[in-house]
């Protein structure tokens, strides 16, 4: 099917570099009560995708994207390869399953990600995101998190992404305290979905700390930092804080500002202008 896609395929959008810059917006407990195996490809899928939902949209309306989009987008070169992994990443979409845990109600929600996908000949895909994610995806006043696309895209690893987009739920009231996100090592391993075998120490080494560098190198408004609460020998808190604040560069005397986030429920465009 790649190779059969990759002969047809053309752009079907122009406007692919200002599709970084559009806001992905999700409920809270999409983030941080969620439990899934996503990879990095198909977490920045997901992202995409959600990024063309608008404020006012009551229903899932069919996401019309292309492989030539979602590939200039993540920077991949144009071949049958790729088109292959990124047609085999929607696929899998369309199998691996999400489990949503909302205290409130005392329930969880067991789905998939993606209802379904049709491909064109000229390369244009369809997609359906799966309904039982409506009331985490559409409509939201309240308790949500916002982002760039732009800032998960250029994320290599799965960790960082879910990092990153814990840290920015952390960010409840918009900078004006230092983000921290406050957990157990237990409770962060099972967040950023990270293998339920490792002692802290392996989960440190593998998973957090490399996510933490990523982030620091990448994203302009955030510095991670860690503190560690031990009880004897044992770390048994973590408090991971975001140092980023404005200040002021040697060279000249511009400040460096925080990323600007916008009022989703207003901005009907969701997209950075």
């Amino acid at each position: 099917m790649a190779n059969y896609l990759f002969n047809k395929d053309r752009n079907f959008n122009d406007d692919v570099d200002d599709q970084s810059y559009y806001y992905v917006v999700s409920h809270n407990d999409l983030i941080t009560k969620a439990s899934h195996d996503l990879t990095a490809r198909e977490l920045k899928i997901m992202d995409f995708v959600i990024s063309k939902i608008k404020p006012d949209d009551r229903d899932f309306n069919i996401i019309n994207t292309s492989l030539y989009q979602l590939g200039k987008l993540f920077g991949y070169k144009r071949n049958g390869k790729n088109y292959s992994d990124l047609a085999k990443a929607i696929g899998t979409l369309r199998k691996k399953e999400v489990l949503i845990l909302d205290e409130q109600e005392r329930t969880i929600t067991q789905t998939g990600w993606v209802e379904s996908a049709k491909y064109h000949e000229n390369g244009q895909v369809e997609i359906r995101l799966s309904s039982d994610l409506a009331p985490y995806l559409l409509q939201l006043k309240s308790d949500y998190t916002q982002y760039r696309l732009f800032d998960t895209v250029q994320l290599d690893s799965k960790y960082s992404i879910r990092l990153y987009k814990l840290m920015r739920e952390a960010n409840k009231d918009k900078g004006k305290t230092c983000p921290t996100l406050q957990a157990s090592p237990k409770e962060l391993i099972k967040m950023m979905g990270a293998p339920k075998s490792y002692s802290f120490g392996q989960f440190n080494q593998n998973v957090l700390q490399p996510a933490m560098d990523e982030i620091n190198l990448k994203i302009d408004d955030m510095d991670l930092d860690m503190h560690k609460g031990t009880r004897g020998r044992k770390v048994v808190h973590l408090e991971i804080y975001n140092r980023f604040y404005p200040r002021k560069p040697k060279s000249h005397d511009e400040t460096i500002e925080p990323v600007p986030m916008i009022d989703w429920t207003e901005d009907k465009k969701n997209i950075l202008l």
